[in-house]
């Protein structure tokens, strides 16, 4: 028995004899010798160039440390910069035991300052594509049948980290910062934890979490997930699990997230949009085999709510998209961007008879005809309520068909007890791409729709009806307004409008018009009218009318007759107003000279002015008048009032008119106006004397 031990004992001496001594020779050993080997390695294996310009350094125990600073490796010849990686230090800690049998087990690897330039050129070739130039296709083909073996990790920890990534085709530049980036797992089957903090295009971005362990990882094994990523004021969870992680297989998964304002998330990705929210979403996402689905989506934003599945099937040659959603209620300002300042600024009118600088409103890029063959889709989307300007829209209804670049798109709500449908299809099966439009709506109560959104001091009543029957040919959006052919009529009956909210008709134009023809518009009363007509047809884009657009108030009778030009985005309206009742005993008067409007100059920004023509005639009737003594002023007002017409929305939609005098109509207060005076008492009163 002694002597077993004397044996044992002796062999543990020799053992650590040999340890020691083994330690000893590795740490008088200069590894630095061993830098121009492994740079040649590396070069064989990428291509590149590896420069260490720091000591390689060893430390020896149980776990061995290998430490080295000073480390690049180039960049693509094609890059934007000499060294695609750059590291101040770089370390790694492993088991020395394993190492005995062949096997590498880091315990820790660790970056400091890295910074890492990922880059593409114009054809779309990153610069992490590598390996040496001489490589054979058969060679290429063995090592990837036969990979190397990855070693254990249990930690990697990267501190003060810059990643840039330049997108060459697209000419983009996302950057990331990392303050600290740490993934551990206790041991290989245990959960892998993940710490993420620092900057995404400079917002600050923060994520901890687990996703499965590290062998699952490597062997592409089942996973398990559980992230919350936090960034921009926004929080997004995602648990679950994943049957496939490699190839996007087996998804079972839970999101959800809220956010005060989604706009901030927005400017992640470098877009400038005004505040959108608060925000909450909660879906779950699942499938695999190129077939996936968003079920149970249920989005709330402000006061609105969005809920249903979108379904997409990547697995054909051609992807389909499946889309059905609804809402209780939908308000357009709650998803519509707004900032503030935008929402609180006054809008700033033209100066009369000039106009801004002119902006294409019709972009004549050519229509990507190939993108709508690139999708199948269908789209259908239900709403209780839908808000839109203040309108309240009820049972809206849209569905949207393509199919091999034909697109069809089927409108369809109630309004204020009227009904609204129709048709639009872009067929761009063949190009030119071919557009039908075919709406119809009957009586729409614009007042009362407007009455259900607490909007009462714009318009009273107003039962409309639109008709929309127009086709166009063409390779974009500008020649497709260019060869617009067909008929467009909007007819809106007996209601009152408060003159000082005009402008929700169209901005600062109908504002200065309004301001220029109707009294009651510049005293900031209602303006009661009998009906509202716009009825233009075009051909080859262009409109060129004659008293189709009219209006007729409680003093006035409005026509308009021009040229509205959808090829040359331009447009020429005179806008001539003739007054009711009492107001016309004397027809054109000196204070009437400036209600000449006309508008003319380029779509985007026209100009209002005074229409020369028609004030000129003006100004010469009433010369006359002084030169004849009033004797013109007593033929021009017979004739005007002969020829005057008495129902200019008749006249516009092409009907004879009824009445060819000025009827007695009520004020703004209610009141009846007496009728008009003969020729003969305005005479007499244009010299100063009583009838």
């Amino acid at each position: 028995m002694g002597r077993l031990k004397l044996i044992l004992g002796g062999l543990v001496v020799l053992v650590v004899g040999v340890i020691i001594a083994g330690v000893a020779i590795l740490k008088s050993t200069d590894f630095n010798q061993y830098k121009g080997e492994i740079t040649e390695q590396a070069k064989a294996a990428t291509g590149r160039d590896l420069v260490i310009n720091g000591d390689l350094e060893l430390d020896i125990s149980l776990s061995p440390k290998v430490r080295v600073s000073g480390v690049s490796l180039s960049n693509a010849e094609w890059g934007s910069a000499p060294n695609m990686v750059k590291v101040k230090s770089f370390a790694a800690e492993m088991k020395l035991m394993p190492l005995l049998f062949g096997d590498i087990h880091i315990v820790e690897v660790a970056l400091i300052e890295p910074e890492i330039l990922l880059e593409t050129n114009k054809a779309g070739k990153g610069n992490w594509e590598m390996g040496p130039k001489e490589a054979k296709a058969e060679e290429q083909s063995a090592s990837s049948s036969d990979p190397a073996k990855l070693p254990a990790v249990n930690k990697v920890r990267i501190e003060k980290a810059r990643f840039i990534y330049k997108d060459g085709v697209k000419g983009e530049t996302t950057s990331i910062v990392i303050d600290t980036m740490e993934a551990s797992a206790d041991d290989l089957d245990d959960p892998l934890n993940l710490l993420f903090k620092g900057s995404f295009n400079d917002h600050v971005v923060e994520l901890a979490g687990k996703v499965g362990t590290p062998e699952d990882l490597m062997n592409n094994a089942p996973i398990d997930l559980d992230l919350t990523l936090k960034a921009a004021g926004a929080e997004v969870k995602i648990t679950g699990n994943i049957q496939e992680p490699a190839k996007g297989n087996g998804l079972n998964l839970a999101l959800s997230a809220k956010s005060d304002n989604i706009a901030r998330l927005a400017e992640l990705a470098g877009s400038q949009v005004g505040k959108v929210g608060p925000f909450e979403m909660a879906a779950t996402v699942s499938g695999g085999q190129m077939k996936y689905k968003v079920g149970g989506l249920n989005i709330k934003i402000g006061g609105s709510d969005l809920s249903g599945d979108i379904t997409a099937d990547l697995s054909g040659k051609v992807p389909q998209i499946d889309v059905a959603l609804g809402s209780k209620l939908l308000n357009t300002k709650d998803v519509t961007p707004q900032s503030s300042e935008q929402a609180s600024a006054e809008p700033q009118k033209p100066a009369e008879g000039t106009s801004a600088k002119a902006e294409k409103l019709f972009p004549s890029d050519p229509l990507v005809l190939d993108g709508l063959k690139a999708v199948n889709a269908n789209v259908a989307y239900k709403a209780e309520t839908l808000i839109a300007n203040d309108f309240t829209l009820t049972q809206f209804t849209k569905k949207l068909t393509l199919k091999n670049g034909l697109l069809n798109v089927l409108p369809a709500f109630a309004m204020g007890g009227g009904v609204f449908d129709g048709q639009v299809t872009l067929d761009g099966r063949n190009s030119p791409a071919k557009l039908k439009i075919d709406l119809t709506g009957k009586d729409l109560g614009l007042g009362n729709s407007l009455k259900e959104t607490g909007v009462t001091d714009l318009i009273h009543e107003g039962k409309t009806q639109i008709r929309f029957d127009l086709n166009a040919t063409g390779t974009s959006v500008a020649g497709l307004m260019a060869s617009l052919q067909g008929k467009t009529l909007v007819n809106v009956g007996e209601g009152k409008i408060k003159s000082s909210k005009v402008n929700f008709l169209g901005g600062d134009l109908i504002t200065g018009v309004f301001e220029n023809i109707l009294p009651s518009a510049k005293e900031g009363e209602f303006t009661p009218f009998s009906c509202m007509i716009v009825n233009l047809d075009f051909n080859k884009g262009v409109s060129k009318f004659d008293k189709t657009i009219a209006m007729q108030t409680n003093v006035m009778n409005v026509a308009s007759s021009g040229e509205i030009n959808l090829a040359n985005e331009t447009l020429d309206v005179g806008v001539k107003p003739e007054p009711r009742g009492d107001t016309a005993d004397l027809g054109v008067n000196v204070g009437g000279l400036a209600s000449m409007v006309r508008v003319s100059g380029p779509l985007s920004n026209p100009g209002i002015g005074i229409d020369a023509f028609e004030t000129a005639k003006a100004a010469m009737g009433v010369g006359a008048a002084i030169a004849t003594g009033g004797m013109s002023i007593l033929f021009s007002s017979l004739t005007d009032k002969a020829l005057a017409d008495g129902d200019p929305c008749a006249t516009a939609l092409g009907k004879k008119s009824t009445s060819t005098a000025p009827a007695a109509t009520e004020n703004t207060t209610g009141e009846k106006q007496p009728a008009s005076d003969n020729p003969i008492g305005g005479l007499l009163n244009l010299f100063g004397k009583s009838k």
